[in-house]
């Protein structure tokens, strides 16, 4: 675990190492919004602004940070004893697909970190991994993770309502890590992201632009998002390795479009 972005999951689709790339691209802000968050890795990388917001759809994700911050002593006796065991995965993975929960619920976020920290490439549900790190040192690695969690307002909204609820204005910073725009999001993510709701997110960052907020998108590079987003705001790209969901996928070059509406500080280095 790298300390200077003390994650609490490495989550697939995260930006864990694009982060170090990004986090210097961000504008001054007062207050932070992360509304896809997943690892959080930006919120991790970063400097905590003046008020901080992570969001999730996802319970599960939502449940750990919660536990986390409020319930980190029983989560980390759960975590402690576990021992590395695909059994157990297994186990864990059946019961991680009902996703109704009652938070917080500190058993249930220790099988989920399980999960995610034992499986492949961090893709949830997916196969067993043997090459993963799973010791009980990482209940204290946790304490950073905790920290920095410190006084964050942890939020279970569809992007649809968080947006609007906390009324974008001068000084805000959305960082936004939307699902992929791939035929079968279940997939890959628990909940759905249709082509509607791509278009949906567009009406809400115009919103944010409208209203003076700032936000930076990663995104899949593909004709739909160009589409929506070319004519009104800034578009770059960075090629990172691609995670793969497969050993045969592992390594290859994806490339990522960064959306703002802003134009980043030395813009034309970065982006080299």
């Amino acid at each position: 675990m790298d300390i200077s972005c003390p994650v609490v999951m490495p989550y697939y689709g995260g930006k864990f190492t694009m982060s170090k790339r990004l986090v210097p691209m961000l504008p001054p802000h007062r207050r932070y919004f992360e509304v896809f968050a997943g690892g959080a890795s930006m919120f991790f990388r970063k400097s905590k602004a003046e008020w901080n917001v992570l969001n999730d759809i996802d319970n599960d994700i939502v449940n750990l940070y919660i536990c986390v911050l409020n319930r980190y002593e029983e989560l980390s006796k759960y975590i402690y004893w576990y021992p590395r065991s695909r059994k157990l995965y297994i186990e864990f993975s059946h019961l991680i697909k009902d996703d109704n929960i009652d938070i917080p619920n500190p058993e249930r976020a220790a099988q989920y970190f399980f999960m995610i920290r034992n499986s492949f490439n961090n893709v949830p549900g997916g196969s067993f991994s043997k090459d993963t790190y799973w010791e009980t040192k990482m209940v204290e690695e946790l304490k950073l993770s905790k920290e920095k969690l410190d006084g964050t307002t942890i939020e279970n909204l569809d992007f649809r309502e968080l947006i609007p609820r906390y009324e974008p204005r001068k000084g805000d910073f959305f960082y936004l890590d939307p699902p992929y725009v791939v035929a079968d999001t279940k997939k890959y993510y628990r909940n759905n992201f249709d082509y509607d709701m791509h278009n949906e997110l567009k009406v809400l960052l115009d919103m944010v632009d409208d209203n003076d907020g700032t936000f930076m998108m990663s995104y899949d590079d593909v004709p739909l998002i160009r589409d929506l987003y070319e004519e009104r705001y800034i578009m770059n790209t960075i090629d990172t390795k691609y995670v793969g969901t497969t050993p045969e996928k592992r390594g290859d070059i994806k490339t990522e479009l960064i959306i703002t509406n802003y134009k980043i500080k030395g813009q034309e280095e970065l982006f080299l």
